[in-house]
């Protein structure tokens, strides 16, 4: 038989270690050792019945699949990819592979034809890509009303979109400024 270590424990303390332990179920191949010779165990505490040893598992259960909900996308966040990425992204500072300009469109062309860019884009390989809507018109006496501008980010979440789409971001002044977006899409494998 092994020998335990002296951990300093007394034997009062090992007696409710001992008692604490015999009221769990061991794990799959683990054992509580035998007390060693003149170990008492605790007794139960009167009033209460004494701990029913738990069930074991007769099947491990499965691993918790991954969740497939995707964020909703907002100009603020960039879920999916690092810090630094992100950063860049927004800045302007990657690599534009394509620009696609849809001021001037109804709203149902520019909607087709910002999917069917999109799916070509991705299909392509590239990365970042600029979507130009417009600011949107100013009537005498109401705030800037860009259509295309306030519907593009519920297109990027809608399907099929959302599927290719990893972020977006307002473009810096260079690009296009209000009236434009940085596309960022995920690669394809």
């Amino acid at each position: 038989m092994a020998k335990r270590k002296d951990r300093g424990l007394s034997k009062e303390d090992l007696r409710i270690w001992r008692a604490v332990a015999e009221s769990v179920a061991p794990m799959p191949g683990k054992y509580l050792p035998p007390p060693e010779p003149g170990e008492t165990v605790a007794a139960p505490v009167e009033g209460k019945a004494p701990p029913r040893p738990r069930a074991k598992p007769s099947v491990p259960s499965p691993a918790r699949p991954r969740s497939t909900a995707l964020h909703e996308l907002d100009a603020a966040t960039a879920h999916g990819i690092d810090h630094r990425m992100a950063q860049r992204f927004r800045r302007g500072q990657l690599p534009i592979d394509g620009t696609i300009d849809l001021h001037g469109m109804t709203r149902e062309r520019a909607h087709d034809a910002l999917n069917r860019y999109l799916a070509q884009a991705q299909g392509r390989g590239d990365r970042c890509v600029i979507v130009v809507t417009g600011k949107g018109q100013k009537g005498p006496l109401e705030p800037h009303t860009g259509v295309l501008k306030a519907t593009l980010p519920r297109w990027l979440n809608d399907a099929p979109n959302r599927a290719r789409v990893l972020a977006f971001a307002p473009a810096r002044p260079q690009h296009g400024g209000a009236g434009a977006f940085y596309v960022l899409l995920k690669r394809t494998r």
